[in-house]
């Protein structure tokens, strides 16, 4: 077997670079054995016909996306849709690590990529003849659109002439006139302002009917100029919706519709015309006002009955259930078999004797209830316990009256215990029993 050649020994002999050598050996180009040196033959064979071989070389080259992108002069984005198209496999993919992330790495031949230089070529006359039909069917339509512009337009001036009112015209044709040249040409007189916040659904159609009209700024402030003096008298009688309801007393929503109007808003003259002079439309919405107002007040009235009705009705019912609940002394005696005097005295802290008191008593039968010295015995020691209550309820009294220096008997029963810190605090913050002046 011949003795291969080393790496260094092929790249004097054929003048190559060593990524030249590696993509020669790993595409076949060059022959290389086990012990990764090279075939003399292959080498031989390549220096015989070098520029063949470079040719071979150079159909062999990787070349990334961008790469392939930039040989063929497309965008990357371009080249992924023609390779995909072209139904073109990468020849070896490589994942490497870069900003902080794993990106793939794609490689395609050379020569692959420039047999797809026809796909490219035909995809961009395509685009261009796409590109001059465009502009052909572009121009026609510019063309025709030119022309319903200048209908519209002519059409348009030719309605203004017929339908704009002078000044002298009808009140509202002339409001709504004003404010659409306010809007058209973008001028805001001050006396007019108001007609801006007065939304009519009339005013859009004749500002499109302006605008349409292609009107210099100067032709449109020339037509608002002639309006202005008398839409500024107009619109100090215009009345607010608010104020018409409240001088006819009646909702807005009953007023007819052909009264005239703009933007919700009447006019003085004729809300006063009617106010004077009731016409029937208005006699007619004030009586159904009141029919309504009796209505509502019927309504009120039959619901604060069935109101208190239902009050009532619960409060007798709570009332019964209460009565109901409660046992005399004397029932609850012949149930223990004891005296009523004894029972009496034995009470519970509320004072009576409820059905489910009773009946937990039934249930789980204390001592002092078993026979009638027991009861008695219970009856006694609870009365000397209520006297020492009280007895200490006395002294803690006492103790504050004279603390607090005032008389025993605006000291309440209830006063708690008098200790050295509770008596400091109600010095410093005096309670109100302590603080009110005696009658008199």
């Amino acid at each position: 077997m011949a003795r291969g050649l080393g790496r260094n020994a092929v790249r004097k002999s054929l003048g190559l670079s060593v990524w030249e050598i590696e993509l020669a050996a790993t595409t076949g180009l060059l022959r290389r054995f086990p012990d990764r040196t090279f075939d003399p033959v292959s080498v031989r064979a390549a220096e015989a016909d070098v520029e063949h071989f470079r040719r071979s070389l150079a159909a062999e080259r990787r070349c990334t996306v961008t790469e392939a992108s930039a040989r063929l002069g497309v965008s990357i984005d371009r080249f992924k849709r023609i390779v995909t198209a072209a139904g073109l496999a990468p020849v070896a993919t490589e994942e490497i690590r870069k900003y902080g992330q794993i990106l793939t790495v794609r490689y395609y031949r050379a020569a692959d990529v420039d047999a797809l230089a026809d796909h490219v070529h035909a995809g961009a006359e395509l685009r261009a003849a796409a590109r001059m039909v465009s502009r052909s069917e572009g121009a026609r339509k510019a063309v025709q659109t030119r022309k319903l512009n200048l209908a519209r337009t002519v059409a348009a001036r030719a309605e203004i002439e017929a339908t704009k009112p002078t000044p002298d015209a009808d009140c509202v044709r002339v409001l709504l006139w004003t404010a659409a040249l306010m809007v058209a040409a973008g001028v805001w007189p001050g006396p007019l302002r108001p007609l801006h916040r007065m939304a009519d659904p009339r005013v859009p159609p004749l500002t499109e009917i302006l605008r349409d009209a292609r009107l210099p700024r100067a032709e449109l402030e020339t037509m608002l100029a002639e309006l202005t003096p008398r839409s500024a008298e107009l619109v100090r009688l215009l009345v607010s919706p608010r104020d018409a309801e409240r001088e006819l007393g009646v909702p807005i929503e009953m007023i007819p519709a052909q009264l005239p109007r703009f933007g919700g808003h009447l006019l003085s003259p004729l809300l006063h015309e009617a106010v004077s002079s009731p016409p029937p439309w208005l006699l007619r919405a004030r009586a159904e006002v009141e029919l309504q107002r009796a209505v509502h007040a019927e309504e009120r009235r039959a619901v604060e009955e069935a109101s208190q009705r239902r009050r009532a009705e619960r409060a007798a019912v709570d009332q019964a259930t209460r009565a109901a609940s409660r046992l005399s002394d004397e029932s609850v005696a012949e149930m223990f078999g004891i005296p009523a005097d004894v029972i009496r005295r034995l009470r519970p802290a509320s004072g009576r004797w409820t059905a489910d008191h009773v009946a937990r008593l039934l249930r789980e039968t204390p001592p002092w209830l078993w026979d009638e010295a027991a009861a008695r015995a219970e009856a006694e020691r609870r009365r000397h316990r209520a006297e020492r209550k009280a007895s200490r309820r006395l002294s803690w009294r006492s103790l504050w009256a004279e603390a607090l220096g005032v008389p025993l008997d605006r000291v309440p029963g209830s006063v708690g215990r008098p200790t050295r810190a509770a008596i400091e605090a109600a010095r410093r913050e005096p309670p109100r029993w302590a603080r009110e002046t005696p009658p008199g």
